[in-house]
């Protein structure tokens, strides 16, 4: 009989109520967790961190006596096989580049559902790299900002050696988009240990250990543009994307976020997309209402101008309140 490998976990979190919270997430909702350590504070999760063997690093940021992002630093350093996650309140563009720089895996903010920790959790386990939506916007947002001065910095280039071959590039690419292995796999009709090879080479090369910190240093070395198009024949149109997600068990308000980061949806498109795939209208009404964070009356106009039933949309509408 298989005996299911238990992942050590070590969480850190200084606010007495998140702290139980997660603990009980974690005991309750993950069979394959062992709850390894408890911390409150940076002194302390540290000094843990040199005695022991972890496998999940779950951490805030905002630390009575320090930052979470030494905390991943440390962990990257003494635990390389480590997945590490935040879980903050903090959503501003720097806190989460400066965690992804420093290794982090994942980014969640505090507020989310049991179920969605629950669900990332298990991506992180797996190799994903679960983001909230949110704060996918905060990346997306940072890499478009910077960009505009791009063109005065100058990156010390390493030798040509490192650079990613196109194939590479192309699975960094959908790395950037928030595809996971099987996802790439079906997408590049290859096979998932192929792709799994092909991240291995991409970490070497960009000398990371992590998903989004391959992401950033792809950006940073010219190997990654967070507005290029994939290469002709691999690129894929909405409803394939939505296909994937949807294989991935992605929620309609994520696979609607990562339509907008793909293809820059404006609101009626996204509409649009979401109803060719046959989704009910309260469920796109939903999941547009919380992607472009517009009023009741412009979604409801919109999907009027695309055909919907008067009555479906002020039913849609009212099963939002």
């Amino acid at each position: 009989m298989t005996v299911e490998k238990k992942y050590r976990v070590l969480l850190v979190e200084d606010d007495q109520a998140t702290l139980k919270r997660m603990a009980d997430i974690i005991r309750s909702q993950h069979e394959s967790l062992v709850l390894a350590g408890l911390s409150e504070n940076y002194c302390d999760a540290s000094a843990w961190l040199n005695e022991n063997e972890l496998d999940v690093l779950l951490t805030d940021l905002g630390l009575p006596d320090g930052n979470g992002k030494q905390l991943i630093e440390q962990t990257r350093k003494q635990h390389p096989e480590a997945e590490i996650m935040v879980i903050s309140r903090f959503g501003d563009e720097n806190s989460v580049v400066e965690a992804i720089k420093a290794g982090a895996s994942g980014y969640l903010l505090k507020d989310e559902s049991v179920e969605h920790i629950t669900d990332a959790i298990s991506q992180l386990l797996q190799g994903g790299s679960p983001i909230s939506p949110a704060i996918a916007r905060y990346i997306l947002d940072y890499f478009q900002h910077d960009e505009v001065a791009s063109s005065n910095r100058t990156v010390e280039p390493r030798c040509t050696e490192t650079l990613l071959t196109p194939k590479e590039k192309l699975v960094l690419q959908y790395i950037s988009r928030g595809y996971a292995n099987k996802e790439i796999a079906l997408s590049l009709e290859i096979s998932p240990h192929t792709v799994a090879s092909h991240i291995k080479h991409i970490y070497r090369k960009l000398e990371v250990n992590s998903r989004n910190e391959a992401v950033f240093e792809g950006w940073r070395m010219g190997e990654l543009s967070m507005h290029q198009q994939q290469q002709n024949g691999t690129k894929k149109d909405p409803q394939q994307v939505i296909q994937s997600l949807k294989a991935g068990n992605k929620s309609v308000n994520e696979i609607m976020d990562m339509l907008m980061l793909i293809f820059s949806c404006d609101l009626a498109s996204g509409i649009k997309t979401l109803h060719q795939a046959e989704y009910t209208t309260p469920e796109i009404f939903s999941a547009v209402k919380s992607s472009f964070n517009v009023d009741d009356r412009m979604i409801i106009e919109q999907m009027l101008k695309l055909g919907f039933n008067h009555e479906e949309a002020l039913e849609a509408m009212l099963d939002q309140v």
